[in-house]
């Protein structure tokens, strides 16, 4: 396999095993405890672990070779979960435990996308195929978790998930090996902290535009998550909970046919505007859909549009930005996305408690038109910055 198809892998490989062990270790602490609000823990304790990584990211990443950097993250969450798998633990244990494979995780995502532009000519189409290949596997392993707890326990599932780690550690490896002769973009001895980065993300100003619109993004995108989906089948049109897996099924495929559109599209005219336009129009039909099938049809506008932003912001961000830089860029911005998709989660969470549901929507939809102002910043910036990545 080249480079590209073992970072490839390995990604699938460990993100098959996230959902495993997360649907896994919930199924286990319900039947332990009978509280499912602690599940609610599970995206508080990522977005934290993410978040610690990110303050230093910086520091590590300019003392460690990146290659090494990524295999000694994918090892260590696999040593974590073995723990976790191979002792009876206390819960608190267990959560922090959590925490601390997020942490990891923190360090592995940047590098990962650092590693695109360096390995492929065409980056539009691996971007495509990594983010499609993603929501493929989030499809088909949230669900086949499910029933792997229902027809085994939780703890054999968990045992998949560790031998899956196992196995997304090795591939590490083996990329490892491959471009370990291969130098990381080097910044003549600059010394390099989260602090730095920001200030560099701030006073370069695609990717300050780029990092305002994905924080942006996430923040609003929260009111598409499965949680208010549920409250939404059923305030708004009173249907049972099978509408709640349809609703989430759909707008899963809509982002991978997004993804597939990406890899074969051939012109160059950015469709960045386009997709907010969609994403503001899908929110609102969302909002204030007379019948389900038009809802439906909004999930499918909506996660075809933000997997098309996603796909050409990553592009923008790998073709525009300094390789040397592209790492803490990508640690700034998964901070900023953990932050404001764990505030819009809560702030969502809490207005669909107290307003209706159709309000919520709505004021999400008017959140989305903030998206435009920094949508255009990063296009005329992008024309002027932008450069063939060998």
């Amino acid at each position: 396999m080249n480079r590209f198809t073992l970072l490839l892998v390995s990604q699938w490989i460990a993100n098959a095993g996230d959902a495993l062990y997360i649907v896994s270790l919930i199924a286990m602490i319900y039947q332990t405890t009978g509280q499912a609000s602690l599940a609610a823990l599970f995206p508080v304790l990522v977005t934290a672990g993410m978040t610690g990584s990110g303050f230093l990211f910086a520091q590590v990443a300019q003392r460690v070779p990146h290659a090494s950097l990524l295999f000694g993250s994918q090892l260590l969450k696999t040593i974590l979960l073995g723990i976790i798998w191979g002792f009876d633990l206390p819960l608190p244990l267990i959560l922090a435990l959590v925490g601390c494979i997020a942490f990891f995780d923190g360090f592995a995502r940047p590098i990962e996308s650092a590693f695109i532009p360096r390995l492929c000519q065409d980056v539009q189409k691996a971007n495509s195929l990594v983010q499609g290949s993603n929501q493929v596997i989030q499809l088909i392993m949230w669900p086949l978790g499910a029933i792997l707890v229902s027809w085994l326990s939780p703890l054999s599932v968990l045992s998949v998930s560790a031998g899956l780690f196992l196995g997304a550690s090795l591939i590490s490896y083996l990329f490892y090996r491959s471009v370990r002769s291969l130098p990381d973009p080097s910044m003549e001895e600059e010394d390099v902290s989260f602090r730095s980065s920001i200030r560099y993300t701030r006073s370069h100003s695609f990717a300050k535009a780029n990092t305002y619109l994905v924080g942006i993004d996430a923040f609003v995108s929260t009111a598409w998550i499965s949680a208010l989906f549920l409250v939404y089948i059923d305030t708004h049109f009173q249907l049972s909970e099978r509408w709640w897996g349809i609703l989430n099924a759909f707008y899963l495929l809509s982002m991978i046919a997004g993804s597939y559109m990406m890899l074969r599209r051939r012109g160059t005219r950015s469709l960045l505007y386009c997709s907010i336009a969609f994403s503001i129009g899908a929110t609102f039909l969302f909002a204030f859909a007379p019948i389900v099938t038009l809802a439906v049809i909004a999930c499918l506008i909506q996660g075809f549009a933000s997997q098309v932003r996603a796909i050409e912001l990553n592009t923008l961000l790998q073709t525009t930005t300094p390789l040397e830089r592209l790492p803490y860029v990508y640690s700034v911005q998964q901070t900023v996305y953990a932050l404001c998709f764990c505030l819009g989660s809560l702030l969502f969470g809490w207005l669909a408690d107290v307003f209706a549901i159709e309000l919520v929507y709505a004021l999400a939809g008017a959140l989305s038109l903030l998206m435009w102002q920094p949508a255009r910043q990063v296009l005329a910036r992008s024309s002027q910055e932008q450069r063939h990545v060998s």
